[in-house]
Order: C-alpha cells, then sequence, then structure tokens
C-alpha cells in the first residue's frame, strides 16, 4: 500500500500518531483465512466562516474510493473527497467520516474496507464513527478492522460478549481554535454476532461528564428523532452530527443549546458547517471536482491487494443435481445466431475488457455485474478458463441455459423485463438508467 506520511495527531489529548505502515494488508489477509424542539429556528449566533472551526464529514461511503465508472455523472468516492480538503485548511477543520463506511462482511469487502480506514488520514480526516453497517459485521470482523485502523474509532454504546468497549469512548481534538470532545454513538437496537449496544443517552450522559469544558461532538448513524431526544436527554451537547436521514439538515436543528448537523446520501456529499454560522453547505462530489492523486494511487494498490488475495470469488460453485448449469454464449448462437449477432456489437459483450482496461478485473463487487453467473452455481469464477462467461452474455439476463440446450428450446428460459437489469443498472452503478431508453441499445429477439 501507500505510505501517507502524515500523522494524525492535532491536539495534545488524542494519543499517540498513526502514520500508514502497510502491516493492515497483511493483517487482513491473514484475518481472511482465519426534528428538533423548534426545527426552523436559525443559530442566533452569527459568525463569518473562516473564524470559526469548520464540521466537515461524510457518512454511508460503504468505502468508496471512487464510483464504478460503468456511467457519466457518477456521485461520491474517497479520492474526490480528499481534494476538496487540502491540508492548509485542516488546521481550522474538524473532519469526521460517519457510520456506514463497512463495505460489507465478505472477504474483499473487508479488504476494501480496511484499505479505505487506512486512506482516511490522507483525507485530513480526524475521527470515525460507526453505525448499523459496522455493528452488523460482529465482533469477528469488526474487532480487527478497529484494531488496524489508524485513526480513532469513536463510539460510547458497543461492546463485545465480554464486556469489552468497541472503539474509543472520547477522543480531544483542537480546530479553529476551539477544543472538541468527540465520541459516537449506534442505536440501542443495532444488532450483530458478538456485540451488545445499550441504551445510547446513558452513555452519553456519562461521556458528557467527561468532556468537561470541552465542546463535546457525537457522531450518532441515527434518524432525526432519535437525534432530538438525545439532545434532550444530554442538553450539554454541543453538536449531533447525523448520517440516517432522508435528506441533507439545510439549517441545523435547535434543541437547546445543542445543534444537529445531517445528512447520508451514501456518500456523495461532502457536508460542511462553520460553527455558529445559519446554514449548512454541501458539496455534489460529481466528476467537476478535482482528485487526488494519493487517493487514487491508494485505490490502485486495493485493486493490487485483491488480485495477489485468495477470495471466495475463486472457487467453482458446484451444480446441484437437477439445476441447469451455464453453457456459455456460444452455446447459444447456433438457434440464435440474429441474436449473437446483436450481441457481439454490445457493451454487454464487452464488459470484462472494460475492466481490464481499468484494472479492476480482479474486483469481485465489480466482477459481479461484468461477467456471467458470479457466486451462482456453474457461474464464472476468478480462476475460471471459459471466455465465454467472462463477460455479460446471454445468461446474464436469461438465466443457465442447460435445460434449455438439452431440451432443443422446449425449457424456456428466464423472460426479460425491467427488473432482470435493475440488479446491476440499480440506482448507484447506473443512476440514469432507465428502461426505454436502454433497451433498444440491445433490442434483439422476436
Amino acid at each position: 500500500m501507500i505510505l501517507s506520511g502524515r500523522p494524525v495527531v492535532r491536539s495534545s489529548g488524542r494519543l499517540g500518531s498513526y502514520p500508514w505502515t502497510g502491516g493492515l494488508a497483511v493483517g487482513l489477509v491473514l484475518f481472511l483465512a482465519g426534528c428538533g424542539d423548534q426545527p426552523a429556528s436559525p443559530v442566533p449566533t452569527v459568525v463569518s466562516p473562516g473564524s470559526a472551526a469548520e464540521i466537515v464529514w461524510t457518512n454511508h461511503t460503504a468505502s468508496r474510493f471512487e464510483p464504478c465508472g460503468c456511467t457519466a455523472g457518477m456521485y461520491g468516492g474517497l479520492i474526490r473527497r480528499s481534494a476538496l480538503c487540502p491540508e492548509s485548511e485542516h488546521a481550522n477543520t474538524l473532519s469526521l467520516e460517519g457510520g456506514g463506511w463497512s463495505a460489507g462482511a465478505e472477504d474483499h469487502h473487508v479488504l476494501r474496507s480496511g484499505a479505505y480506514l487506512a486512506a482516511l488520514p490522507t483525507a485530513g480526516v480526524d475521527a470515525i464513527g460507526l453505525g448499523r453497517a459496522e455493528v452488523a459485521l460482529g465482533a469477528t470482523i469488526l474487532g480487527p478492522l478497529i484494531a488496524a485502523a489508524p485513526l480513532p474509532i469513536v463510539c460510547a454504546n458497543l461492546k463485545d460478549a465480554a464486556g469489552t468497549p468497541i472503539g474509543r469512548p472520547l477522543v480531544r481534538i483542537t480546530a479553529g481554535g476551539t477544543r472538541f470532545a468527540v465520541t459516537g454513538v449506534v442505536s440501542g437496537e443495532a444488532t450483530g454476532p458478538g456485540l451488545v449496544a445499550s441504551d445510547p443517552g446513558e452513555a452519553l450522559s456519562r461521556i458528557a461528564r467527561d468532556a468537561g469544558q470541552d465542546s463535546l461532538v457525537v457522531l450518532a448513524d441515527l434518524d432525526e428523532a432519535t437525534m432530538t431526544d438525545l439532545a434532550r436527554r444530554v442538553p450539554t451537547i454541543a453538536v449531533i452530527v447525523g448520517g440516517a436521514v432522508s435528506g441533507p439538515t439545510e439549517r441545523p436543528l435547535v434543541v437547546g443549546t445543542t445543534r444537529i448537523i445531517a445528512q447520508a446520501n451514501h456518500g456523495k456529499t461532502l457536508g460542511r458547517w462553520t460553527l455558529g454560522t445559519l446554514d449548512c453547505r454541501f458539496q455534489l462530489l460529481d466528476e467537476r471536482q478535482p482528485r487526488d492523486p494519493r487517493q487514487e494511487a491508494q485505490a490502485k494498490a486495493l485493486q493490487a491487494l485483491f488480485a495477489r488475495t485468495p477470495l471466495a470469488a475463486d472457487r467453482a460453485i458446484p451444480v446441484p443435481p437437477g439445476t441447469p448449469g451455464y453453457v456459455g454464449t456460444q452455446a447459444c448462437t447456433a438457434c440464435h445466431s440474429a441474436a449473437a449477432a446483436k450481441h457481439a456489437t454490445t457493451a454487454h459483450a464487452k464488459a470484462m475488457a472494460s475492466l481490464q482496461h481499468r484494472d479492476m478485473a480482479q474486483d469481485p463487487d465489480c466482477l459481479r455485474c461484468h461477467v456471467t453467473g458470479l457466486g451462482r452455481p456453474g457461474g464464472w469464477f476468478r480462476q475460471d478458463p471459459r471466455p465465454d462467461l467472462a463477460g455479460v452474455g446471454c445468461e446474464s439476463c436469461h438465466g443457465p441455459g442447460a435445460a434449455h440446450l438439452a431440451s432443443a428450446g422446449k425449457e424456456p428460459l428466464i423472460p426479460v423485463s425491467p427488473a432482470t437489469c435493475v440488479g446491476c443498472h440499480d440506482s448507484e452503478n447506473s443512476p440514469h438508467f432507465a428502461y426505454s431508453a436502454y433497451w433498444p441499445k440491445i433490442i434483439h429477439g422476436k
């Protein structure tokens, strides 16, 4: 992996420094083997931007370095966020990563999450929160990720089955002349194997006493009503930064002296709020934003890690007796020559080549929609020698064709509909998808 060379300590209240040393990749490989009371009220004190600390944050990023890139106009990614938070501004900024950074529990997801956490210091991030996605991983997966993370992961109300706290209850950070005490909470209803979440309000009451005179900031991947309830129960909280909301908070919600700022948007937006100002600002992380070459290097290193690491996607999945298997596109051409000729002219036929061109042909998250039958009985796998399945072939949409072929076409295939397409052409990977516009590009058959 890439050396960031940057310590993240900016206050004597934080213990230690966390340079990235490359050990996380090795460790993970070994691991794999084993609303408000007054929602319309403005903040009463107005401070000119630049004269006070600014809080910036993203939530629900799912460890995305960048969007998949299958179509234009996609949002999000650490590569863009990092370029928008230059080192020169960092002394005046409290930069936070909210809950939802986990990519998932599969082996390649854990590698992605570890690489993402390792890259956050280069983006100027100070502290990381937890959310339902992280709790769902369970203690066996989440514990090593937290232990290897180069930044403090804060949580005040999560423990393992033995009663050991998960994450750090409190870290102190100074930005813009303001001393912050940063903590986090997860929902008391969040569940994951070997993890127990207690009542967040009770946990924050204890943390508030420890915060003393410092401004208490709470990372809370909670809905607006729950964040409002926390502000009422623990009135000494200065700011709650939330993420499990339907839309961004245009103005900070006011509950007593507590301010609530929130946005989610799957990491597509960078939230900004200068303490004391009336409005929150939100920057869409779109194609117009600059790209940080350091994060591009981290993303490239992750792809190299996928390529050299044994993964579940390497294994062939046997076809159960009586279940049709995949036969490959070439087997369809004898009876469906016109459809096959049309398919050969489409981007579907070149789906694997497009990944190879971008050095992403070993990434299971990309392969899911660029090959035929990944993770299915008889489908493609990373060591598969069958070139007919290395791309979006006939059976990607029509289903396994062995029974259809054996019966000379009498056994019907799965009918294709708009629902067939959205498995890959979803809101994340194909935000402008419209069946009526896309189908004419590949139309074939009767």
